[in-house]
């Protein structure tokens, strides 16, 4: 699915204006100038110390560095808020290594998700007890439906610590998306996976599209993935930004061959982490 101009001109999912990073003297992040449209698939590549996860923890109130520069999601200032407040502005995030808790079930690490759109307070679990049922059903409803997506519908009620690998990394992608953000910010989610994985997460990331079609920024490493899903690319290079563009205008351009992959004709996968 391309980003049309509607979309562009219906408004951005996310803003950066000279966004900076700095860890004490180091600065891992320069001058990013990045918009992703309400409905785009933004892909994020570079080798190894580029400043990937640096860009995602940025705009997702994660950076234990200094922030500079503006970050907006949906209209509303980022650059200063909690990690929780950016949550609540519409923003799901996955991570290289699946934080799941371990002795919860599958199905309660999804909820988890959810957790900030419970319609419901402490005062009114005790008070107004219907209610709070129908809340609970409901969003047991749409976690077991991205568990279809995810073809783990079957595990629901497994303790997440019995998953395979590939299987938890499905289950913080379904974390990331339950509460049906606008933003979606995810880590490398095919890292580490096989074939099979990685295109069991292809087709996940294709379902949620077509199903709630919100703005995704994406780490990835598999350049041909890139190409079969990404609308526009971003290429980083020591916290820079060195191309921006469709995947073939990036992938193929010689500036991107260059400096990341010394001039190769074809691109291989760059190397994993951040």
């Amino acid at each position: 699915m391309t980003t049309t101009a509607g979309d562009v001109a219906s408004g951005f999912a996310l803003q950066m204006n000279s966004v900076s990073v700095a860890y004490g003297g180091i600065r891992a992040l320069s001058g990013i100038d990045l918009t992703v449209g309400r409905h785009e698939f933004m892909a994020v590549i570079g080798p190894n110390g580029a400043g990937k996860s640096t860009l995602l923890n940025a705009v997702s109130g994660l950076s234990r560095g200094s922030v500079g520069g503006s970050i907006q999601m949906f209209g509303s200032a980022g650059t200063t808020r909690r990690a929780d407040r950016i949550a609540r502005l519409g923003v799901g995030r996955s991570f290289q290594d699946p934080p799941l808790i371990d002795e919860a079930t599958v199905l309660e690490n999804v909820l988890g998700g959810a957790h900030l759109k419970l319609g419901y307070n402490t005062f009114e679990q005790l008070s107004r007890r219907r209610h709070v049922r129908r809340e609970e059903a409901a969003w047991q409803v749409e976690a077991m439906s991205i568990l279809q997506l995810c073809a783990l519908e079957r595990e629901a009620h497994k303790k997440a610590g019995s998953l395979p690998y590939g299987s938890r990394k499905l289950v913080d992608i379904a974390r990331a998306f339950v509460s049906r953000p606008g933003l979606v910010l995810l880590d490398e989610p095919t890292s580490g996976l096989d074939t099979a994985g990685q295109q069991r997460v292809v087709s996940l990331l294709t379902a949620i599209r077509e199903r709630q079609n919100p703005a995704m920024l994406v780490v990835e490493h598999h350049m041909h993935l890139v190409r079969a899903i990404a609308d526009r690319v971003i290429g980083l290079q020591a916290g820079s930004v060195i191309a921006l563009g469709t995947p073939a205008e990036v992938l193929d351009s010689a500036e991107f061959r260059a400096a990341v992959v010394g001039g190769s004709h074809s691109v291989p996968r760059p190397s994993e982490g951040d």
